[in-house]
């Protein structure tokens, strides 16, 4: 699924194309805009071109269900697009328009016709977006949405990307379905005329011939003014006529548009008849007419044939070329000659038209032998029309549960003159096609049936994404539910750690009360080691949570690698030279030593990998290095280093080198290049790195070797400023606890206080942050990571700001995360549950850094 769109969106997006197929055009268009109006506006409006080229108003929709059957009744009652409307400005200049805070005076505009004015004064549009509807670099539509004053909304970036993408794909399926319906308009006309010159060859008296003609133009064709004209002494009269109250029983070769056709022999389309000075009005409101000349091959032409229009509807190029298709067809004395080139010319076009089509094709005899298969059916079915003309079209291309359907299609085809529609599925080439067909037939003209025409629709790509949004949504909704049970068992988690700290802190307390072997001493260590095994229990479910502890604690990077090298070469062998370059007095990085050293090893392994014939040098190197803006870019994305100081490692090596095509996806999940390896290496590398707060730089060139960097933020600079300790009494040190559980509290208190130390306990981080400051007496502070009014990591940073010379340590049944340590001043974590001797030999380490900073 797109991250542009919402799950809706994205249906709707999906849904444009199969709308458009399954419905007519104009319930498709209401479709989308009932299903847009949720999504992006109260009202919705589609305007389109007809096949005049005239702007109309095809579907509305309204957000608020009372509202419908006003934008029903305003689609019905003036569909036409007022000329000075926005739309009417987006269909001529095919640019984006997007008006917002539109004023309440904006309907009453004079420029607006009375009728658009009462429309905009109903729906009162406050922000106005019209998007046009384009494909091929041709506007034939507009998408109209608003909000009113009832919302509040306004159209975002994001809306309007949405509305464009709409747009553009209702353009498409627009156009290929007028495509559609212009081929099989084409092909009806085709039949019509060939029909009609059938009928015209059996009259075989003039008078007959153009009364059946005037009645065929004006019965099949649906001409409303017809006339024919015959050259008699001289002039033209008048043979047969329909529609014309009153008619010019005579026109003169001089006069009229006819004249000039019979002087020229040129046939004529008048598209505006007051443009036209030779124009003779026979009928009040005529505004164009057709002249086609009756002409016998090159010679004088014998005649005319008129057809003349009052605007509704107007008459176009098609209507032109077939009445010139049709005169030729009249001319009786060319049906040996003429006649066959022009059926040949209209073949060939015909034959154009289906290979430019952008369906399937194919034309059937009565028999289903295919006697057509276009380039596209070609495409399709991976077929060539060589070897597919004369084959049985059931046996080719449907399966046998197939064939029972399509042979009652085709009889009830047959019998009922209708078209049928119906689904197929194919496997070509080990892939499987979705196929929508329409069926259909003509017949000859004594009604038998000449051919079946069946036009196919390839869904594939429709379904195949219907199928694709279907699987990532359930995925989604899987890693939605593993997210939230990972949620709740690290609560549980962390609720579990407590009370189990609880219980096992309260035992170590016991123990030391029983100093000899007795049967409360027994039950004790039965108790223990059960709230060790819960605590394991608690452990795992962190480690489902995706929680696993990180055990930070400052760690010399140098002395890390100078004690896994011996590991590593043992199992790199003699072929790779390992060389150490290690930076000397390099600060401390807050990491855990196991999951670093991981990191080495993976870096390391991958290097040896790179090696060709696993031969060549590996370099370790450290150093402390200064990250610059330049710098920052080059990390892997994301990461969280500002410009600074920072422990870096790498490892080089002088192998084969990455491709700049892939060095991207190395890091991510399960992406490998090599034969049996899992992709999880560097991924596991990148986690760790960016869990320790840290990131990853990638270098390679082709045939020179790859070096793989890792930036760690060192260990904060140790305390410097030195005051005197406060006198100590014959108490012990003085430990400040901070934990919002109150029997946790308790127990750590009572802990330290049998070991001899005072213990200020509090609940909350504002009451620590009273007890801090001036000469507290505080040796050290144990933090709960969790808090009522704060976090540890804050409450940390504070507590430093006040006095700086108190240890820190954080205490918590979650994991720590060392990314949230780069500038927090603890120096050691105690996750719970822990034993007694734990938390002592903490504060007894906590005291003597304090101690040692003092001194």
């Amino acid at each position: 699924m797109d991250e542009r769109w919402t799950a809706a969106q994205t249906r709707l997006l999906a849904d444009v194309g199969v709308l458009f197929v399954s419905l007519n055009q104009l319930e498709a268009f209401q479709q989308v805009a009932r299903r847009l109006v949720p999504l992006l506006g109260d009202w919705c409006a589609i305007i389109i071109r007809d096949e005049h080229q005239q702007a109309r108003r095809v579907a509305m929709a309204c957000a608020d269900p009372r509202q419908q059957p006003l934008a029903e009744q305003l689609v019905q009652a003036d569909p036409l697009v007022d000329p000075a409307s926005a739309p009417a400005h987006v269909l001529r200049s095919g640019q984006l328009v997007l008006l917002a805070d539109l004023p309440d005076e904006y309907s009453e505009q004079p420029a607006f016709s009375p009728a658009y004015r009462a429309i905009m004064g109903q729906v009162r549009p406050r922000h106005l977006l019209c998007v046009p509807m384009r494909a091929r670099d041709q506007v034939n539509g507009v998408l109209v949405l608003n909000f009113t004053d009832a919302s509040d909304r306004r159209f975002t970036p994001a809306d309007i990307e949405f509305a464009t993408e709409l747009a553009q794909r209702m353009a498409l399926a627009v156009e290929n379905v007028i495509l559609y319906r212009t081929m099989q308009r084409r092909l009806n006309q085709l039949l019509l005329v060939q029909r009609v010159a059938g009928l015209v060859n059996s009259a075989l008296q003039t008078e007959m011939l153009c009364q059946l003609v005037v009645r065929q133009l004006h019965s099949v064709f649906g001409y409303q003014l017809v006339s024919i004209y015959l050259l008699q002494d001289g002039a033209l009269r008048l043979q047969s006529v329909v529609g014309y109250d009153q008619v010019l029983q005579t026109i003169h070769l001089h006069e009229g548009v006819a004249g000039r056709v019979m002087r020229t022999g040129k046939a004529e389309f008048v598209r505006d008849a007051s443009l036209d000075p030779d124009f003779l009005e026979v009928r009040p409101g005529t505004t164009q007419c057709i002249i086609v000349p009756l002409r016998y091959a090159e010679g004088t032409p014998a005649g005319v044939i008129i057809v003349e229009s009052t605007g509704n509807p107007p008459l176009d190029d098609e209507d032109f070329f077939l009445l010139s298709l049709l005169a030729d067809q009249v001319s009786v004395a060319l049906l040996n000659s003429f006649l066959f080139a022009r059926m040949l010319e209209t073949f060939e076009r015909f034959r154009s038209l289906i290979e430019l089509a952008g369906n399937v094709i194919i034309c059937l005899s009565p028999n289903l032998r295919i006697t057509e298969f276009n380039r596209m059916a070609e495409q399709v079915f991976g077929r060539t029309r060589g070897e597919m003309i004369g084959a049985d079209y059931p046996s080719a291309l449907l399966s046998e549960a197939e064939r029972p359907l399509f042979a009652a299609l085709v009889r009830e085809v047959m019998s009922s003159g209708n078209s049928r529609s119906f689904e197929t599925t194919l496997m070509v080439q080990g892939r499987k096609r979705w196929l929508f067909w329409t069926i259909t037939c003509r017949r000859q003209l004594n009604g038998d049936v000449a051919e079946l025409l069946l036009v196919c629709q390839d869904l594939t790509e429709q379904r195949e994404q219907s199928i694709a949004l279907l699987n990532s949504e359930r995925r989604l909704q899987a890693l939605e539910r593993l997210e939230s049970m990972g949620v709740m068992a690290s609560g549980i988690a962390h609720d579990f750690n407590n009370l189990i700290n609880i219980i096992i802190g309260n035992a170590h307390l016991l123990q030391t009360a029983y100093t000899t072997e007795s049967f409360a001493q027994q039950s004790l260590r039965h108790l223990l080691s059960a709230a060790h095994q819960a605590g394991d229990l608690a452990q795992q479910l962190l480690n489902f949570a995706g929680e696993d502890r990180l055990q930070v604690q400052p760690l010399q990077l140098n002395q890390l690698i100078e004690a896994t090298l011996p590991m590593l070469q043992s199992s790199l062998g003699a072929r790779v030279d390992v060389r150490l370059d290690l930076a000397p007095e390099l600060p401390d990085v807050m990491a855990d030593p196991v999951q670093l050293r991981q990191v080495l090893m993976n870096l390391v392994m991958n290097a040896y990998e790179a090696l060709p014939e696993h031969s060549g040098c590996i370099c370790i190197q450290t150093e402390q290095r200064a990250l610059d803006t330049d710098t920052s870019h080059r990390l892997l994305q994301p990461h969280q280093l500002l410009p600074g100081e920072y422990v870096v490692m790498s490892v080089r090596d002088n192998g084969i080198g990455i491709d700049l095509a892939i060095r991207q996806r190395i890091c991510d999940p399960f992406f490998t290049t090599k034969t049996h390896g899992h992709g999880l290496g560097l991924a596991g590398v990148l986690n760790i790195v960016r869990r320790h707060g840290g990131a990853l730089e990638v270098e390679s060139q082709l045939g020179r070797g790859s070096t793989f960097t890792v930036w760690l933020a060192p260990q904060p600079a140790a305390v410097t400023e030195r005051s005197p300790f406060p006198a100590e009494s014959d108490a012990g040190p003085l430990v400040l606890v901070i934990d919002d559980n109150d029997e946790v509290r308790l127990l750590i208190e009572r802990m330290l206080a049998h070991a001899g130390y005072q213990v200020k306990a509090v609940a909350s981080g504002g009451e620590a942050l009273q007890l801090v400051g001036g000469d507290s007496g505080i040796a050290c502070a144990l933090v709960d990571l969790t808090l009522a009014d704060t976090n540890g990591y804050d409450l940390c940073r504070r507590i430093a700001a006040r006095d700086a010379r108190i240890p820190l340590a954080l205490i918590s049944g979650y994991p720590v995360d060392a990314s949230q340590l780069g500038d927090v001043p603890v120096v050691a974590t105690l996750q719970k549950p822990f034993r007694a001797e734990a938390l002592l030999e903490l504060v007894q380490r906590l005291i003597r850094m304090r101690e040692t900073s003092l001194s």
